[in-house]
C-alpha cells in the first residue's frame, strides 16, 4: 500500500529521543542525557507543534478562512517560520513581526515561504517598548496587540496567532510532547530540562509528566539578566509580574509546581554546550538548545541523578544559526 502524505502537517510530532553518549563521556556525567530532537519536525522546530494546533483549532471554530484571513505573529524566529510554512500549506497570507537580533537565516526562511516580514526596529512603538523593558518579549507583544486591535476595528480580516498568550501553546505540549517523552522512556524518567521563552513547552510537558509521576523533577533555564546574546529565551524571574509569561501564571500569581528549580545560563555556557554536542554526537542545535543542555549538564553531575534519565529539550536546528557567532571559533 502506498505511504503518501497529503501535507507536511501530517508529520508534526513524534520526534526522537537520542542519548548523548559522546557528550556524557566528554563531561564525565553521572546521568544519562536524552535529547528530544525537535528539528525532526517537518519545518525544523518545536514550534511546528503549537502553530499547527492553534491554526487548526481556529479553523474548526470558524475564526479563520484560507484565502481571506491574514495570520500575524510576533516572534524571535521559529514560531514565525512555522506560521509562514503552515500558512503557505493551508493558503493563508502571513505577516510576521520579527524580534531584533535573530539570525539572517530565519528571516530568509520566512520570506522563502512567502511571508511579509517586518522587523521590530521598523515599528517605532514596539522598539520603544523593548528599549524601556530590556528587550522584554511580553511587553512588546502587548503593544502589538493594540496595533492589531486597531486594524481589526478598521475591518481587516486578521488573526493573531499570539503564542505568548494563546492557551493552546501549553496544551499542544501537554497533548503531544509530554506523552511522547513518557512513552519513549517507558516512564523511566528522573528529570526534564527546558529553556523558557513563552513557557508553553515547559508548562505543557510539566503538566503531563506530573500527571504520570509527581516525583519527576522539571528544571527551567533562563538567560542571565544582562545577557543580550541568547535569543529565543527570556527572563521570567526577578521581572515585573506582568512580564512573566502567562503559561507560568495562575490566578494572579506564579503557577506552583511547574518547575523544581531555575538554572541561569549565559551565552558562553550555552554556546559551548551547543558546540560540544555537535562534535561529540553530531547533533547540530541552536542557542536555546545549548542553554538547555548547559542546564542539563549542571544537574547531571549531581549524585541524585547518577544512572538516571534526564530529558533535555532541543527546540531547533543549528542550521538556522550559521550566520551568527554560535559556531564561530
Amino acid at each position: 500500500m502506498a505511504n503518501i502524505h497529503n501535507s507536511l502537517t501530517e508529520l508534526v510530532g513524534h520526534t526522537p529521543l537520542v542519548r548523548l553518549h559522546g557528550y556524557e563521556k566528554l563531561h564525565g556525567l553521572k546521568a544519562h542525557l536524552l535529547a528530544k530532537v525537535e528539528y525532526f519536525n517537518p519545518i525544523g522546530s518545536i514550534k511546528d507543534r503549537i502553530v499547527l494546533r492553534i491554526i487548526e483549532d481556529a479553523e474548526r471554530e470558524g475564526k479563520i478562512v484560507p484565502g481571506k484571513t491574514t495570520l500575524i505573529e510576533y516572534t524571535s524566529g521559529n514560531t514565525g517560520i512555522a506560521v509562514s510554512a503552515i500558512g503557505a500549506m493551508k493558503g493563508y497570507k502571513v505577516q510576521i513581526y520579527l524580534q531584533e537580533g535573530v539570525s539572517r537565516e530565519r528571516l530568509q526562511v520566512m520570506k522563502a515561504f512567502g511571508a511579509n516580514v517586518t522587523k521590530i526596529g521598523d515599528v517605532p512603538e514596539l522598539q520603544d517598548a523593548l528599549k524601556a523593558t530590556n528587550n522584554d518579549f511580553v511587553a512588546a507583544t502587548n503593544i502589538l496587540k493594540q496595533h492589531i486591535r486597531e486594524r481589526v476595528a478598521a475591518g481587516d480580516d486578521i488573526y493573531f496567532v499570539d503564542q505568548m498568550i494563546n492557551p493552546l501553546n501549553p496544551v499542544a505540549h501537554h497533548d503531544s510532547t509530554g506523552p511522547e517523552i513518557w512513552k519513549d522512556t517507558d516512564g523511566n524518567l528522573a528529570a526534564v530540562v527546558a529553556s523558557v521563552g513563552t513557557a508553553g513547552t515547559i508548562r505543557g510537558i510539566s503538566d503531563y509528566i506530573h500527571e504520570q509521576d509527581k516525583s519527576v523533577k522539571v528544571f527551567a533555564v533562563e538567560p542571565a539578566a544582562d545577557d543580550k546574546i541568547l535569543t529565543g529565551i527570556h527572563n521570567f524571574t526577578d521581572v515585573p509580574f506582568d512580564r512573566v509569561p502567562p503559561s507560568l501564571r495562575d490566578d494572579g500569581k506564579y503557577k506552583e509546581g511547574v518547575y523544581e528549580e531555575v538554572l541561569v545560563a549565559d551565552s558562553n555556557g550555552a554556546f559551548q554546550a551547543a558546540r560540544d554536542v555537535a562534535k561529540t554526537d553530531g547533533v547540530l542545535v541552536g542557542n536555546s538548545s545549548g542553554a538547555a543542555l548547559w542546564g542539563a549538564t549542571q544537574i547531571a553531575h549531581r549524585e541524585e541523578f547518577a544512572g538516571k534519565n534526564i530529558v533535555v529539550i532541543f527546540p531547533d536546528t543549528g542550521l538556522r544559526y550559521l550566520s551568527t557567532d554560535l559556531f564561530g571559533e
